[in-house]
């Protein structure tokens, strides 16, 4: 209790007991910013702010924001997809006029565009199918039509300039080859449809759903993959930051490579680094997820120098897998398969 001579000074107003009344309520209000709960996020250092990157649509169309899934509750990846399903498959065929888009909305799928999507996605490796595709071209797709998912193709065939002498035919079968983790699409010849990065940051995953500039504000690669599928670092580098900008790239590392070039990996389910970290090429940095701003389990990589993206394919270069002589009878079978189904459908209408 303050003595009478501080609460009553004679002659003047208390204040030393104003100033004490004061101090204290400024700690309080402290206190109470403080603790008040809520993940505050950080302001982005000057020169690092990042508009909020957009993903391809994997699963539906809404954008959502997840958190982490925790480990114990993973789902297992999934157990190897037949390739020749009859039941539930559905064919589309279409003559093109002008655009693949306008070609797909004659499907009976549920969302055409999807399909578009998804039938874009193999032949984009070969094809520009913006600039490259001829009036007349044809396009021929056997799929099944999942619930709340995009249609998954079985098969699918582009014939370019058909009837003419500078004819090609693009084709793609579904096929899990001997050892893969998921089934892929393979050409008449056992060559892998789609390309791959040359030491990319993930050994095993679905499909690359988007490349560089598929649209104007994307700019990485997009890898469909299960939650939970280890994450390693391609090249030797340093861990620069984690978990910026959290509510549009949920978990999140960037890593600097020793040749300058920094690399980001975001919508992760966890992270296994920690800001200045030295990873050597293949450290693993985390597992895949669908955190932050995200439509689907996907990983997002992108990759930056002295300002400027940088196009993955073009960094890292690709290949194409061919399928080794023991796996071609299997190959062949389940090619056969899904040509009869296709064939034979178009053949009814």
């Amino acid at each position: 209790m303050l003595p009478e001579s501080l609460r009553f000074p004679p002659g003047g107003k208390p204040w030393l007991l104003y100033g004490l009344f004061g101090a204290s309520l400024v700690l309080n209000l402290a206190l109470a910013v403080k603790y008040s709960g809520g993940d505050e996020i950080a302001p982005e250092e000057p020169g690092q702010a990042e508009s909020a990157p957009i993903v391809a649509p994997i699963g539906d169309e809404t954008t959502i924001s997840n958190p982490s899934v925790p480990a114990n509750l993973v789902a297992p990846l999934p157990e190897p997809l037949g390739v020749a399903r009859a039941a539930g498959t559905e064919v589309f065929t279409g003559v093109v006029t002008s655009s693949l888009s306008v070609t797909f909305q004659a499907a009976t799928a549920a969302n055409p565009a999807a399909l578009t999507a998804v039938y874009a996605r193999l032949f984009a490796w070969d094809v520009d199918l913006r600039r490259d595709l001829h009036k007349g071209d044809t396009v021929e797709v056997l799929y099944e039509q999942p619930d709340g998912a995009e249609p998954l193709v079985l098969a699918a065939r582009l014939r370019s300039q058909p009837g003419t002498g500078t004819e090609k035919v693009f084709s793609a079968w579904r096929y899990q080859a001997p050892g893969d983790r998921f089934p892929s699409y393979w050409s008449d010849t056992g060559e892998e449809v789609p390309r791959r990065l040359i030491d990319g940051p993930l050994p095993d995953y679905e499909q690359i759903t988007s490349l560089l500039k598929d649209r104007p504000t994307h700019e990485g690669m997009d890898f469909k993959t299960p939650i939970g599928t280890p994450i390693v670092a391609p090249r030797a580098g340093r861990v620069t930051r984690t978990n910026w900008n959290h509510a549009a790239n949920g978990n999140c590392v960037e890593v600097q490579f020793s040749d300058g070039a920094t690399a980001k990996f975001l919508h992760m389910n966890e992270n296994g680094v920690k800001d200045g970290q030295t990873l050597s090429a293949g450290t693993e940095i985390g597992k895949t997820g669908n955190t932050g701003r995200s439509t689907g389990p996907h990983l997002h990589y992108q990759l930056e120098r002295g300002g400027r993206v940088l196009d993955p394919t073009e960094y890292h270069g690709t290949l194409r897998r061919q399928l080794p002589p023991d796996a071609m009878p299997g190959f062949e079978q389940a090619r056969k398969e899904l040509a009869e189904q296709l064939d034979g459908r178009l053949a009814s209408r």
